[in-house]
């Protein structure tokens, strides 16, 4: 006999939902706390035979120690966040609302992640050209007998280490061949902001976000099949910029910002994902 909470699984195993949560923490790092990451392993703990877990906030209070309000805050973050969704449960016997349900989401796929992009857009040349400047040298070589250059200015050291480590993760995937194009999609990305004053000199923290990107997109073909992992990598890659340089856009209240109104009666409208395309 299935039961019922085997109904809402988004899952085919636990190993996959565990994945799944492991990789929500990865992508949204900067933006969750370490109350949003208990209540996140809480729900897990209580998936793991049914895949869903039937949750009251009490128990949820109890458990971890928080307040009432605390618990409901993080609730709506971690569904803000498309990491969780929260089902109404009625009771089949005594109708009325019960405690509620609460499923881990599969990490949304590439179609989402890269907003309709295939990784080789017509505005980023950077990524189909041959020859990138500041290139890992090896690259820049175009007949294999000529001397690999075992220095490179200070400028490409990152860059080049960065590339290697890019192509390590990728051969476990068998995709080493694609390192080329993830190093040329993080160039582009990074391109864009850097060229603002302000960002000048978060270099080597988007050359680690890249890093961390690679190993979600990798991570995460062990559990789906994703037809576009470029295209993967730069939605995760987007996604974790935004968190990194605008999660302080993003205060913890415990009234919904859509609560708020400008003087005048005017309500403030949500502040979405910056887009860097």
């Amino acid at each position: 006999m299935t039961h019922y909470l085997s109904n809402y699984a988004k899952f085919n195993s636990k190993e996959e939902m565990d994945a799944a949560a492991r990789m929500h923490l990865d992508i949204h790092w900067n933006m969750v706390n370490k109350t949003d990451r208990a209540v996140l392993e809480m729900i897990r703990c209580y998936s793991v035979k049914y895949l869903a877990a039937h949750l009251k906030h009490e128990t949820i209070e109890k458990k971890l120690n928080l307040s009432n309000s605390t618990v409901r805050r993080t609730l709506r973050k971690l569904e803000k966040l498309r990491i969780i969704e929260r089902i109404h449960y009625v009771r089949p016997v005594m109708s009325g609302l019960g405690a509620n349900i609460y499923v881990i989401l599969p990490v949304d796929d590439q179609g989402n992640l890269d907003r309709g992009t295939n990784g080789k857009e017509a505005d980023e040349s950077e990524v189909s050209t041959p020859h990138f400047e500041n290139e890992p040298s090896f690259y820049q070589s175009k007949n294999l007998k000529d001397p690999i250059k075992t220095s490179q200015p200070v400028a490409e050291k990152l860059s080049t280490t960065l590339f290697g480590k890019m192509k390590s993760l990728l051969s476990i995937s068998g995709d080493a061949s694609k390192a080329r194009e993830f190093f040329g999609i993080h160039r582009a990305l990074s391109r864009k902001m850097l060229k603002f004053e302000i960002h000048q000199e978060k270099g080597p923290l988007f050359e680690e976000l890249a890093h961390r990107a690679t190993r979600i997109a990798v991570m995460a073909q062990k559990t789906k099949t994703i037809r576009n992992l470029p295209g993967y990598f730069k939605g995760v890659l987007r996604q974790l910029i935004s968190d990194e340089l605008f999660s302080d856009i993003y205060q913890e209240y415990s009234v919904s910002v859509d609560d708020f109104c400008l003087p005048g009666g005017r309500e403030i409208t949500s502040i979405g994902p910056i887009d860097f395309s």
